[in-house]
């Protein structure tokens, strides 16, 4: 929608010449008058990214009208202190990988330059730059409040964000002239720690623009043994060197040998990969990364955590997709952390935001419908075994109506189209395990135990059908109970081997559960952690990000 004041009556602006010049005092600075707007057109506004360019000429109508049709970035005879600042802030939005041309930094000020040079401006210039300037402002809020990227690739359907509700014209309206618009806009921007470090690591790669690491690969890694001679070994060792890890030769610079061996597992163990010495296809992702790979890695990273809530409050969770980890918070503060099973690559656990309210003991799982057709009919009928599943703990219904499996005709094509579902019974067995934790969505995507115990030590667990598996189910139970109820972690271990079936606790605190999907951050130490793209969403989201640039 283009907006304008076509209709509206026009008021002349008052042309004041003011006497006084400094800006060290705020009562003299109000003292300046604002130039009246009701003459600029809110038709074609200078906004860069097209996706919120309806949004935008709306909420800048908005602003103005509530502003009093007064300009907010430009006084008669000067650009305002807050325009000064909003250039500094600009400046700033490159150390988070965003582009300060985007919203039209040196464009802008080029032109506020021009305006007071040598001669008066008239009203109509100042309205329609002063416009133009909060156009620029209200792109920068939603970036950091929503994030650039609307469009997030083939998979897109596996995002479930939820954009917060947030004015950013009373933002606006809300600042006056002397108030640190730096400070404003920081507190815009993702204030989990992990962003920040994040910012700061991007900070420093932009200072290394003469690439040190050469990318290499073995043409068999299976020769990769004590003793092997390559020229790619030089090349591997220098590559080891140049991120700190010196594996002083033994026999020559193109000879394996143990020094090397134990350098690169110590290395692997760094990086959180299995330590076996071998440079396999993992560790020479890492090692060949050079200073743009990592920028990319973390442009990207930044962008995500714009995607996610601001404000879980002081007790949440969250679980990290590509790290396979859940992290439970208390004020902030990491109390509880465990390893998870997520879905597999067509099988994609959601990435998005809810409410955990239950805890319930020895559950029993209703098959999804999707697993009922695609898996346990199949298997039914190629076995000719009605009974497979029932020898298993199932129950089978249709129609909310219990019945018999030896009484259906599977082998008619016709039972595809019928409402049948399986229903597995509490046990240790149990695809469910012995606990579950329920949250509120309508995708029966939830957080369990499992008796598959063994999954868990695998590096690469994207196994399930979608729901989030816990290594450490009764102590995440615990951890959720201990403040309700005298619940010990000996009284949830009971409750899961003895206690009575589907007993549903209702929580008394609730938390707010973040599905992540972060591929790269900054640990305590400054190091790049780089985890694998399990749904391979990287090299898409990452070309849109930059096609925009």
């Amino acid at each position: 929608m283009i907006c304008c004041f076509q209709n509206c009556k026009k008021r002349t602006a008052k042309e004041i010449v003011s006497e006084i010049k400094s800006r060290d005092n705020f009562e003299a600075r109000k003292a300046l008058f604002f130039t009246d707007t009701t003459q600029a057109s809110f038709a074609n506004l200078l906004i860069k990214d097209k996706f919120f360019e309806k949004e935008i000429t709306s909420e800048v109508l908005h602003f103005y009208k509530k502003n009093g049709y007064k300009t907010r970035w430009l006084y008669q005879e000067e650009p305002t202190e807050l325009f000064s600042l909003y250039l500094e802030v600009l400046d700033k939005s490159a150390n988070y990988g965003l582009n300060p041309q985007m919203y039209s930094r040196n464009e802008l000020s080029e032109k506020v330059t021009k305006l007071y040079t040598n001669q008066a401006p008239s009203v109509l210039q100042i309205e329609t730059l002063d416009r133009d300037i909060t156009a620029s402002f209200l792109l920068l809020t939603k970036h950091l409040g929503n994030g650039r990227l609307t469009k997030l690739g083939n998979k897109d359907y596996v995002w479930k964000r939820t954009i917060p509700q947030r004015d950013d014209v009373e933002i606006l309206l809300k600042l006056e002239d002397d108030e640190n618009l730096i400070e404003v806009i920081e507190a815009l921007h993702p204030q989990h720690p992990l962003y920040k470090r994040m910012s700061q690591k991007y900070i420093d790669l932009q200072k290394d623009t003469i690439e040190i690491v050469q990318p290499f690969e073995f043409p068999d890694i299976k020769q990769f043994q004590y003793r092997y001679k390559d020229s790619t070994i030089r090349i591997l060792r220098n590559n080891l060197k140049v991120r700190g890890y010196n594996a002083q030769a033994v026999f020559s610079e193109e000879e394996v040998d143990s020094v090397l061996i134990a350098t690169i597992s110590q290395f692997q163990k760094d990086k959180r990969i299995k330590p076996d010495g071998i440079p396999g296809k993992k560790t020479l992702y890492y090692l060949n990364m050079t200073y743009a790979q990592q920028r990319d890695l973390l442009l990207l990273n930044m962008e995500r955590m714009r995607w996610l809530n601001n404000d879980l409050g002081e007790n949440y969770i969250l679980v990290n997709l590509p790290e396979f980890k859940l992290y439970m918070y208390e004020k902030d503060s990491i109390v509880f952390q465990t390893n998870v099973i997520v879905g597999g690559q067509y099988t994609a656990t959601p990435i998005f935001i809810d409410t955990l309210k239950y805890v319930e003991f020895r559950p029993t799982w209703s098959v999804p419908q999707s697993i009922v057709r695609k898996e346990m009919i199949p298997k039914i009928i190629a076995e000719k075994d009605p009974l497979k599943y029932a020898k298993r703990g199932y129950r089978l219904f249709e129609n909310d109506k219990e019945i018999n499996p030896d009484s259906v005709d599977w082998q008619n094509p016709n039972v595809y189209r019928r409402a049948l579902y399986f229903v597995e019974a509490p046990s240790e067995r149990n695809s469910l395990g012995l606990v579950k934790f329920i949250l509120t969505n309508d995708m029966s995507i939830y957080l369990h135990d499992t008796p598959s115990v063994q999954l868990f030590s695998r590096q690469e667990r994207a196994l399930s059908h979608g729901c989030i598996r816990i290594e450490k189910p009764a102590e995440f139970a615990y951890h959720l109970l201990k403040k309700q109820d005298d619940w010990t972690l000996q009284k949830v271990q009971q409750a899961m081997q003895n206690g009575k079936n589907q007993n549903r606790i209702r929580l008394k605190n609730k938390y707010l559960v973040d599905i992540l999907y972060i591929t790269a951050w900054v640990d305590e130490d400054n190091n790049l952690i780089v985890k694998n793209d399990i749904y391979g969403f990287d090299k898409q989201q990452l070309e849109l990000l930059k096609k925009n640039l």
